[in-house]
């Protein structure tokens, strides 16, 4: 029996209209926050922290959130497609009236991208300026599925000196990390982008132009129950390739989920008494 396990949610209607973000480096512009702070004034740093500011005030007590971005990347060979997708993760202050506190966490497909037919070189050259530009310099991580070519473009992006995660794909239910390097089972990430979608932790930008070539491609991983009763997860091609960018959303959502940095603070403002 076979069924399929990546389904995505059609998600409610957000509270903005511009959430995409568009091809061309030149053309991606930030999103629009979430919740609106009227009461609160943010200040977005360039690491990623996310401060309301206090002017001075004792009374209110200043509260550090974060906004940052998984940039998650399955690589092809020449004449496969790679694909990348950016997931913008934040966590913001906000303000109930009675406390100033950290709202909820959300997680949003924001960006994607699918090319063929260049060089290694190009594509490290376009990962790097795709993590390097605004709004997701300075506060994204690169992931890349390491698997087969994988391992080359990690060897070049570590000569030129660009941190990233490489994720490998094993068997069995766990993963480790060494170094740059990290194995995690194929069935529990593809578990895990399957739980963030049906918990609504994570959703997609309601006007992202690939979503549905995203979707095709999550659509391609199936369990399968054996003669012996034990259940494998499967893949199958689709018409566009190998599912590239259902790799590269399942790469990025399990580093969003196992290996986010903690950079969440909460202090309050002493010393005025």
């Amino acid at each position: 029996m076979v069924n399929p396990i990546l389904t995505c949610p059609q998600s409610n209607k957000p509270h903005h209209r511009k959430a995409q973000y568009v091809h061309g480096f030149d053309s991606i512009w930030e999103a629009t926050m979430s919740y609106e702070n009227t009461q609160l004034k943010l200040s977005y740093r360039a690491n990623g922290d996310v401060v309301n500011e206090t002017g001075q005030d004792p009374a209110l007590p200043r509260v550090t959130g974060f906004q940052r971005y998984w940039v998650g990347a399955d690589l092809g060979q020449a004449n496969d497609f790679s694909s990348a997708v950016v997931i913008k993760d934040q966590c913001l202050p906000i303000s109930t009236g009675d406390e100033v506190k950290l709202g909820p966490r959300e997680r949003t497909v924001v960006f994607a991208d699918k090319f063929k037919g260049v060089s290694y070189v190009s594509v490290v050259d376009y990962l790097i300026r795709l993590r390097n530009a605004p709004p997701f310099g300075g506060k994204s991580e690169l992931i890349i599925d390491g698997t087969s070519i994988g391992r080359v473009v990690s060897d070049m992006l570590t000569e030129q000196s660009v941190d990233h995660t490489a994720v490998q794909m094993t068997g069995g239910q766990e993963w480790r990390r060494s170094g740059q390097y990290v194995n995690a089972s194929k069935t529990l990430m593809i578990e895990n982008l399957a739980v963030l979608f049906a918990s609504g932790d994570l959703k997609f930008a309601h006007d992202l132009a690939m979503r549905s070539a995203i979707e095709e491609d999550l659509a391609t991983f199936t369990t399968q129950t054996t003669a012996a009763g034990n259940q494998i997860i499967t893949q199958a091609r689709n018409a566009s390739g190998h599912g590239d960018t259902g790799i590269a959303l399942i790469v990025a959502g399990f580093a969003s989920q196992y290996f986010p940095p903690q950079s969440i603070r909460v202090s309050r403002l002493s010393g005025w008494f």
